[in-house]
């Protein structure tokens, strides 16, 4: 049998065909081909034994991809995954969500399994930045990342395989002479889709004007008359100022991008090595926003005897990332572009940035962003060191020990500073926070696999032990007053202003057993079990058991289906099991320290312990149908899933007789406490459907994929039956985070109202909000996504194109009620620009936006779904155009061969909701939040081999 191998798990061992590498073999070769998948701790099997859900990408689908982290890289490329972005942070945390989401307040991220063991993963920042540890790991090393999805691919993993499990293999050495590669690609970054205009100088004054004219006494201004003072000496301001700033133009530009990366491997008979270094360093389009990474990854292998392999991985990395503000703070460049007004200038004629010197301001409070983009910052620094040790000894012939110590250390150093001259830092005579979060996280396995071979049946099994344990530590200060305006570190701040820390210790131990049959890969059956025990539970509730179970049939290999050539594979497969979803909840009690009642201090409760939690338990159900046709020229999957969420983690308010307010005599506020408990269920379903095709191989070659994964999210039982949190919900019947807003009815043309649906779905209307009833609107949850991708190529050229959607998902704009303001807001913060020509007037009626009024129009600008948007959208996600030159035209160079290439990076997105003028995938929360813009990106880059 011709097989090739690649390794992707912890003894996780791919075998790809040859056409999934090189598209020139013919039929009878591939038929002679066995794709081999080994997942988790050594269940090995080939594709023909699977009964789990899984999906693969290899190096080659993902090779160059323009982003700077490998959770990335995943959307549109595999069933059930949908990624969403909170930003276009360079470097920034993407939420990867595998069929659905799976808590409402624990753990609803994959966990990630680097080269067989788990990695941190994730946002690891405490403060106001942004650092994704995974941009820290090189997508260069990257030779495979496969997701795991059902109960028998992960319930080996156990207490937190709940959301699903992403396994990266990283790149080994191959026997053969050494060989080099070198490839370095740079270009240009500018924002992915157009977003909201602002307003011009003239527009935000006929604007005002117009707003005037509306109120009760109509005096019908002329804007020569409002800049004279007839409105008063605020608007005689803004009317008779001269400028017209594009506060878009101050803060924005276009980005820069490049890597470089450079490889060496090979080896021979005993020894395998593979060394890589990587530089990457990505701007964003607003100024002083970027992330840097420049990383080292060495491995090597060893066949010390015949017995006995000896493997060690080692990897080091340190990112860079300068974040901004983002949300409602005034130092936020997204919200300076809509709250500014166009009307105040942004530089003095020495050309120094400006502000009104007496408050430090400009002329409605805000800051200047120019000035705050240069001299303030907010920085994260990761470091990241990464080991694998790594020994297997073959005791028998069919029994193999396997020996796993893999160490990792990161440390997270924030800082925020700023300056004592203008924005946040001018009250304080300059800010400056420093905090380190480091984590020391070790994990060991033990591992005997044994399999047999007894005629036509096959048997295998697995025994495994894992221990893990992270230790974490948080210190935080704070100091004001800067001493030197020349120095920007902590210790030239005068005056101390707050420290913070903690220590977690968090550790786990368990216990697996894996089993699987199969009677000459016709009947499959697949087992396994694991106990886990946690160190947060509360005694008596520490261990949990998680188990699963998979059977197929391939009744491709019954005898009278063995004679028809075309058909090489029809399995029908299903799984059913029981895994853990790790919590992120404490259930200990907590007190904080009351100091305001006569300044004597009083220890109270704030969160009441809980010894009844328990896990968040989830029961995954899939059933799936593979079919191969013509030696799996052409592969087809459908599956069904049910994920069932039990027990689920959730703040339960506490009322004040239970302690569970604590009162602040000085601000006037309370502060509400809870008590983490058990309340409800959930459950995810969907069908998932994959199709990949090689229609032409020769000189020219041409391959078609696609997947279309659909999702009902749906809480079935819940405490209470009802929260709602603000413009969400969490009910019964419905998804996780619902909309539940009044509903939109649009603008009255007779006269320019506000009007929303009585009932909040349709029929009558109102113009008084308080009489429209709120109603479930949609969840942010896109309910069908998916991708579709092509690859040709002739001779040297090759062209690669990737699309991907997604449609059912809601996205509403949190900061609406300020920027589409219709009047309320508008003379202090203008807002959005799009609403000129758009806006009720006696001789403009059929328009979007009532009638603006000064101080507001009927609270138009209240929740509702006027600011709730569709995000449904279809986007060309990467294209890849090359050339390679090798065989003679590289003769005497000694390069082995060079490719060429350019590529774009989210070129083309089609929203279907004209209204919307965000990114589509900007979904995270479903909320905007005014952050940063998803990027699109143009490239050159060149490859070398020799």
């Amino acid at each position: 049998m011709n097989v090739k191998l690649k390794v992707i798990g912890a003894g996780a061992i791919f075998f790809l065909t040859a056409g999934t590498l090189t598209a020139q073999q013919d039929t009878a070769s591939v038929a002679n081909i066995e794709e081999v998948v080994i997942v988790g701790f050594g269940q090995k099997k080939t594709v023909q034994e699977l009964t789990g859900s899984t999906s693969t990408m290899t190096a080659k689908s993902i090779e160059d991809v323009p982003v700077a982290s490998v959770d990335k890289m995943l959307q549109g490329r595999v069933t059930g995954v949908q990624v969403g972005a909170a930003s276009g942070q360079p470097g920034g945390f993407a939420n990867v969500r595998v069929r659905g989401v799976s808590s409402i307040n624990g753990v609803t991220s994959p966990i990630y399994i680097v080269d067989g063991v788990r990695v941190a993963s994730g946002d690891l920042t405490t403060a106001n930045t942004t650092a994704n540890i995974l941009a820290n790991m090189n997508p260069d090393d990257v030779e495979s990342i496969t997701v795991l999805k059902d109960a028998v691919s992960t319930a080996v993993y156990g207490a937190d395989a709940g959301a699903g499990v992403i396994v990266i293999t990283t790149k080994s050495g191959k026997k053969g002479k050494a060989k080099f590669n070198l490839s370095y690609n740079t270009g240009f970054n500018q924002q992915a889709v157009s977003n909201h205009k602002a307003f011009t100088g003239q527009e935000y004054k006929e604007y005002l004007r117009d707003m005037l004219n509306n109120g009760a006494t109509n005096p019908n201004y002329t804007i020569e008359q409002i800049a004279g003072g007839a409105a008063g000496a605020t608007y005689a301001s803004i009317f008779s100022s001269p400028y017209s700033t594009d506060w878009q133009d101050i803060v924005r530009k276009d980005g820069y991008q490049q890597n470089a990366d450079l490889s060496l491997s090979g080896g021979n008979d005993k020894f395998t090595y593979y060394a890589s270094v990587n530089m990457f360093d990505q701007n964003s389009i607003i100024r002083n926003s970027f992330f840097k990474r420049l990383s080292y990854t060495t491995k090597l292998t060893y066949q010390a005897t015949d017995k006995l392999k000896i493997s060690s991985d080692f990897q080091i990395s340190h990112g860079k990332t300068r974040t901004l503000p983002e949300g409602g703070g005034f130092a936020n460049p997204i919200l300076a572009q809509y709250f500014n007004r166009p009307t105040d200038r942004a530089k003095n004629p020495d050309g120094s940035w400006y502000w009104n010197p007496a408050t430090a301001r400009l002329s409605n409070n805000q800051f200047n962003p120019g000035y705050l983009l240069e001299k303030n910052y907010e920085q994260a620094g990761t470091l990241r060191a990464f080991a694998n040790l790594n020994a297997e000894y073959k005791i028998l012939d069919n029994l193999t020990y396997r020996f796993v110590f893999s160490p990792e250390y990161v440390s997270v150093e924030e800082d925020r500073y700023w300056n004592p001259i203008h924005g946040d830092g001018f009250n304080y005579g300059g800010f400056q926070r420093t905090s380190v979060n480091r984590y020391f996280n070790f994990n060991v396995q033990n591992i005997l696999d044994y399999s047999k071979k007894f005629g036509m049946h096959n048997v295998g099994a697995s025994l495994i032990q894992e221990a893990y344990k992270s230790d974490r530590k948080f210190l935080s200060a704070t100091g004001i007053t800067v001493g030197s305006p020349a120095l920007e570190t902590l210790s030239n701040f005068v005056v101390p202003y707050g420290y913070a820390g903690r220590k977690f210790i968090n550790s786990r131990n368990g216990y697996a057993v894996t089993g699987h049959y199969d009677y000459d890969k016709l009947i499959l059956v697949d087992g396994s079990y694991r106990r886990d025990i946690l160190s947060q539970f509360m005694p008596g509730k520490k261990a949990g058991d998680f188990w699963s179970v998979g059977v197929g049939v391939d009744l491709a290999r019954v005898n009278f289906l063995k004679q028809i050539d075309a058909i090489s594979m029809l399995k029908f497969r299903g799984s059913y099991g029981k895994l853990g979803n790790q919590i992120t909840a404490n259930p200990y009690a907590l007190f904080a320290y009351n100091l305001n009642y006569n300044d004597t201090a009083a220890a109270q409760y704030y969160n009441v312990d809980n010894p009844n939690l328990t896990w968040e338990t989830v029961n995954p159900f899939n059933v799936g149908l593979d079919i191969g046709l013509w030696n799996d020229r052409i592969k087809l999957s459908a599956e069904y899933y049910s994920k069932k969420t039990n027990d689920l983690i959730y703040n339960v308010p506490l009322s004040p007789s239970q302690g569970g307010v604590i009162y602040n005599e000085n601000a006037g506020t309370y502060t509400y406490g809870a008590m983490v408990d058990n309340v409800g269920t959930l459950v995810n379903r969907g069908f998932e459907f994959s199709v990949n095709a090689d229609i032409f191989r020769g000189d020219f070659n041409w391959s078609i994929g696609g997947n279309l994964s659909t999702l009902k999210n749906e809480i079935t039982e819940l405490y209470g039956g009802t929260v709602n949190t603000g413009t969400t919900t969490l009910r019964v019947g419905e998804g996780v985070r619902t909309f539940y807003l009044r509903k939109w009815a649009g603008v009255d043309a007779a006269n320019g109202d506000p009007l929303w649906y009585v009932n909040g779905v349709g029929g009558e209307t109102t113009n008084d909000y308080n009489k429209a009833q709120q109603a479930t609107q949609g969840s942010f949850l896109s309910t069908l996504f998916g991708g579709a991708n092509t690859s040709l190529s002739y001779k040297g050229f090759s062209l690669d194109l990737l699309f991907t959607y997604g449609f059912g998902g809601k996205i509403y704009d949190d900061w609406s009620s300020y920027t589409w303001s219709d009047g309320q807001y508008t003379a202090t913060y203008p807002g959005y620009g799009d609403v000129m020509g758009d806006y009720w007037t006696p001789t403009n009626t059929n328009v979007n936006n009532p009638k603006p009024l000064a101080g507001g129009n009927k609270r138009s600008n209240a929740a509702s779904t006027r600011f709730l948007y569709d995000s449904d959208f279809i986007r060309l996600s990467n294209a890849r155009l090359g050339y390679t030159f090798n065989g003679s035209f590289l003769n005497g160079s000694g390069l082995n061969s060079v490719q060429v290439y350019i590529m774009a990076n989210n070129v083309w997105t089609h929203r279907f909701d004209d209204r919307l003028k965000f990114d589509p995938e900007v979904n995270v929360s479903g909320y905007t939040n005014l952050a940063l813009p998803i990027l699109k990106s143009y490239l050159f880059g060149v490859n070398l081999s020799f």
